[in-house]
């Protein structure tokens, strides 16, 4: 399968069969994570793989909406930053490197046959606290990850005419 491929097909899991993932597909993601650029090339990211159920229930208690995904799949992905700077663009360091890394392993994840669901509905501070992070750690994104117990049906898209736009 091809990366655009991918991209066209991968959808949000909410559903998990109960089956552990294998731990060299687990690698594997992280390696993308690893992989994905970041600014100045500092690299100040780490990939936490929770799969202890009662830490799973507790980051499930500092969800708003407390989704089952997060008890129901066999690990959930957290990443983590380290670099609050702010870009000369003006956006900060770790939530672009970060969506760029969670990107790269959502996308392996796919590839390798996993279902993933990119979620930002936390409590910051509560989740550090779960996973006894530092102050100055930033979480940018969390995901259920495992095997996909039902499909979704394909959530539509704008069409490219509304977000696409070539400047010559």
């Amino acid at each position: 399968m091809d990366v655009f491929q991918a991209i066209l097909d991968r959808q949000s899991i909410r559903k998990y069969v109960i089956k552990d993932v294998e731990p060299e597909k687990l690698e594997k993601v992280a390696q993308a994570f690893r992989m994905a650029p970041s600014a100045k090339n500092l690299q100040n990211k780490k990939l936490l793989v929770v799969k202890d159920q009662k830490t799973k229930e507790l980051i499930r208690q500092a969800s708003p909406s407390k989704a089952d995904m997060l008890i129901e799949a066999p690990a959930i992905l957290i990443a983590v930053g380290y670099d609050k700077g702010i870009m000369t663009c003006g956006h900060r360091a770790d939530t672009i490197d970060l969506s760029i890394a969670m990107s790269f392993a959502i996308l392996e994840a796919f590839e390798l046959g996993l279902g993933t669901c990119w979620m930002a509905n936390y409590k910051e501070e509560e989740l550090k606290e779960v996973l006894d992070l530092p102050e100055d750690a930033s979480i940018v994104a969390i995901s259920p990850i495992g095997y996909a117990k039902e499909i979704p049906g394909k959530t539509g898209r704008k069409p490219l005419s509304e977000v696409y736009e070539l400047r010559e």
